[in-house]
């Protein structure tokens, strides 16, 4: 049905832009989120700021996803997950794409310029690291730390924002994102494992192989451990300890059905770390 009202030319650039995985935007949002219910404030009072980050997460995937494409264009083709995307098969243009490109960087400075003077200099900050992360790929097995970095920017620009600067805690969050990112993006990393080892590509999964599942178990931890602190160090709770614990439990009950070398498996385990980040949101909220 949308094929026939959506002219090809916007279905391809909504593609280009992966407007159908919005689980990319939501995973970037997430961190920002944690550290908003991290503040002080009452949550109706960051309302705005809220929005603001969906708004910006939204942005930037999608900038990130066509600076991404247009490094990995040789690459993608011989990839079976990623052969079609509308770079690699023409058909979306390089005009079109970096057309496209400017008017997302633009926006997304706009949205930045709702910020102070020094959370606007940490989130230009951040620009070289978004450019770096498609390399990484191409000289390290951690392109997932890189990405980490890159997605768990947003509580740093959140600590500037409303602190002024960045303190303890915030960049215990930071780390906690940087380790819930390496977990979730190595998941997502083992659909390509194959394709990767052949093309020269370097990743996680590459490097950890049948060890993966051990490996994103610590990952996981972690995060969990880290937002469990936080939760009792704002709280003075020990129903949070109670939670978190009963979190990583669960954790690593569920990632025993994961099936390394299944691409379906490793879609549904990336997915689902949505849930995830809602949970921990929701229990920052709470606590």
């Amino acid at each position: 049905m949308l094929d026939k009202i959506i002219p090809k030319k916007i279905k391809h650039l909504i593609d280009l832009i992966r407007l159908d995985k919005p689980i990319g935007f939501l995973l970037l949002m997430w961190p920002c989120w944690f550290a908003l219910a991290n503040l002080p404030q009452d949550n109706a009072e960051l309302t705005y700021w809220y929005v603001y980050f969906v708004i910006g997460a939204f942005l930037m995937r999608s900038a990130g996803c066509i600076i991404n494409d247009f490094v990995d264009i040789n690459l993608d083709k011989n990839v079976e997950r990623t052969a079609e995307r509308p770079l690699t098969s023409k058909k979306v243009s390089i005009t079109e794409a970096i057309v496209l490109l400017f008017v997302l960087l633009f926006s997304s400075f706009y949205i930045l310029l709702q910020f102070n003077f020094y959370a606007i200099v940490i989130g230009l900050a951040s620009i070289p690291l978004v450019l770096l992360y498609p390399f990484l790929k191409r000289y390290t097995f951690w392109p997932q730390l890189g990405l980490g970095l890159v997605f768990s920017w947003g509580v740093l620009i959140v600590s500037i924002q409303f602190t002024g600067t960045i303190s303890l805690i915030f960049l215990l969050l930071y780390i906690a994102c940087v380790f819930w990112t390496l977990a979730y993006d190595t998941i997502y990393a083992y659909q390509d494992r194959e394709d990767d080892i052949k093309n020269n590509v370097k990743s996680t999964a590459v490097l950890f192989g049948f060890n993966g599942k051990k490996y994103v178990r610590v990952f996981y931890s972690i995060f969990y451990v880290i937002i469990g602190f936080l939760g009792f160090y704002s709280s003075k709770s020990f129903l949070s300890l109670v939670v978190i614990i009963a979190l990583i439990f669960v954790m690593s009950l569920h990632l025993n059905k994961w099936k390394l070398d299944s691409k379906k498996s490793s879609n549904h385990y990336f997915k689902f770390n949505n849930i995830i980040g809602l949970l921990c949101f929701l229990y920052l909220v709470i606590f």
